[in-house]
């Protein structure tokens, strides 16, 4: 008598075949949120080696965040914001963090979604993922800074004779 009738097999493979399938697309999902975050700071990584040749001898951050363009076969697959010339330049004084550039948001499945970001502080620019709700804290800080004198020169300004 054969102790394991063969409907009991039969349940016992497939079952085991869903778990493997499942793991395997989890595996799946999982690599392509790892490379699409690794290709994403490494894009900014490659600006971000760039522009240290910008940085003057005091460690000041440059004005000018225009893109290069990358090296042949190097192709810009997520889109890179960049920080403008006239908030640059009432940011560059200050010895608070600057966000100077960031990807899109990036979705991740299985992590936490963000963005890469490039900082500078102290004459250095780096690099980091982070994650949206910090960046947002971070950026609306940023934007605070930007706007503030302009919105201080608007008060002290006499508004008629």
């Amino acid at each position: 008598m054969n102790p394991n009738p063969p409907r009991k097999d039969a349940t016992r493979t497939t079952l085991l075949l869903l778990i493997a399938t499942g793991v395997l697309v989890a595996f799946i999902l999982g690599l392509g949120d790892f490379r699409r975050q690794r290709f994403a700071l490494d894009q900014l990584r490659w600006h971000a080696n760039n522009y240290e040749r910008r940085i003057g001898a005091g460690g000041v951050m440059p004005l000018n965040f225009d893109p290069d363009v990358p090296p042949e076969g190097q192709r810009k697959m997520i889109p890179l914001q960049w920080l403008d010339r006239a908030s640059a330049a009432k940011l560059r004084g200050g010895d608070r963090t600057v966000i100077v550039a960031q990807t899109i948001p990036i979705l991740q499945v299985f992590g936490y979604d963000g963005r890469a970001v490039m900082k500078f502080k102290g004459g250095k620019l780096t690099v980091e993922w982070m994650t949206l709700p910090r960046f947002e804290a971070l950026w609306a800080a940023q934007k605070e800074l930007v706007d503030r004198p302009a919105a201080d020169k608007a008060v002290d300004t006499p508004t008629g004779p």
